[in-house]
């Protein structure tokens, strides 16, 4: 699956650039560090997961800047709040998606 991360200019609004990268490129330890910040059980609650973006920025921005290669902090300060939550909905299905699958292929 295609992630997409709009960064605005300031002045017009309109989508200065984008950040585009795959999901199976995301590393393990990335999305532990996701696993520590979001609650999954509050994932279909967008009112929830916009709660736990802002009280984790801190936290989120490594980690965005870790899946959207060269991505800066000042082109961070132009992305939409709107956007990231379903970009976060994306990489946790994702992320969910791969953890179920690790499991039905074991072999007993």
């Amino acid at each position: 699956m295609q992630l997409i991360l709009n960064i605005y200019d300031p002045e017009t609004k309109l989508v200065a650039k984008q950040y585009r990268a795959e999901t199976v490129d995301i590393m393990f330890g990335t999305i532990e560090d996701i696993i520590d910040i979001v609650d999954v059980d509050k994932l279909d609650d967008n009112m929830e997961l916009a709660k736990i973006l802002i009280v984790s920025m801190k936290k989120l921005k490594p980690l965005l800047k870790e899946v959207f290669t060269g991505l800066t902090d000042e082109e961070l300060k132009c992305t939409s709040i709107k956007e990231l939550i379903p970009l976060f909905k994306d990489i946790l299905g994702f992320m969910m998606s791969e953890l179920n699958s690790l499991g039905n292929n074991s072999k007993n």
